[in-house]
């Protein structure tokens, strides 16, 4: 070989060595494994995949998961921050179960929140448009008698709300129970004989967000959020008596 083809030659193969190199995978970040294992975990516990009360083995959800145990422990204590997870003796996590205690909790706070959320979004004139559309969704999926889908679409239509109140406070303090809501949206929904009901009770919160009456939007909210929760807090064996109702 020439002189001048071995320098060639060297010089093709250093630069293979370069392209090698830059070629390489990124490291994954062991804080994303927690995060994808947090996300699994909470979807199936909102989808009612895992039923309340029902226990979270850490080993099983790691081998199921295909990661170690540490992103699933990680994912865990983030899930019972939430409240959707709490800790009991012998047992380990188990998937919170909303009883009628909780259930007046929380929607009376959710009632609350919501009501602030309509009254602003309402005077900041917000596109209803994307409301519409979830209405839509929900008779769709509720035409395939699909409960958790109805719930699914039913948070997201209270959701958009929210977030057009333009209050970063309480859209955090909304989102930071949306799992509850989502429990409690799924149990309250499965009372009802007409699953397609669900969907027509949104379309006057569209119409009075429409015609810009913040207080009668407050008034509609609260009523709307409190109307069926107390049947099921009666089945639940509680006393609806403790909901603040929308006029006291």
């Amino acid at each position: 070989m020439s002189r001048n083809a071995e320098v060639a030659s060297r010089a093709r193969q250093a630069r293979g060595q370069r392209e090698a190199a830059d070629a390489r995978l990124p490291r994954i970040d062991r804080r994303r494994l927690g995060d994808l294992a947090y996300e699994e975990v909470r979807k199936r516990i909102v989808s009612g995949d895992f039923p309340m009360g029902s226990r979270l083995n850490e080993v099983r959800l790691a081998n199921d998961l295909g990661v170690s145990r540490a992103p699933v422990r990680e994912a865990l204590r983030r899930l019972s921050e939430e409240g959707l997870v709490v800790e009991r003796p012998h047992l380990g996590a188990v998937v919170r179960e909303l009883d009628a205690s909780s259930l007046i909790d929380l929607y009376n706070v959710r009632a609350a929140l919501e009501r602030l959320a309509i009254r602003l979004a309402t005077r900041q004139r917000m596109d209803t448009k994307p409301l519409r559309a979830l209405i839509r969704r929900m008779s769709a999926a509720a035409a395939s008698a699909d409960y958790a889908l109805v719930a699914r679409y039913e948070l997201d239509f209270h959701s958009v709300i929210t977030n057009n109140s333009g209050n970063a406070l309480l859209i955090g303090i909304f989102h930071a129970l949306e799992g509850q809501v989502l429990m409690g949206l799924a149990l309250d929904d499965s009372g009802y004989p007409d699953l397609e009901e669900v969907a027509r009770e949104h379309q006057p919160l569209v119409d009075v967000i429409e015609s810009g009456d913040e207080h009668a939007a407050a008034e509609m909210m609260q009523a709307h959020v409190l109307s069926t929760v107390g049947n099921l807090i009666a089945r639940l064996g509680g006393s609806p008596g403790g909901l603040i109702p929308a006029k006291d």
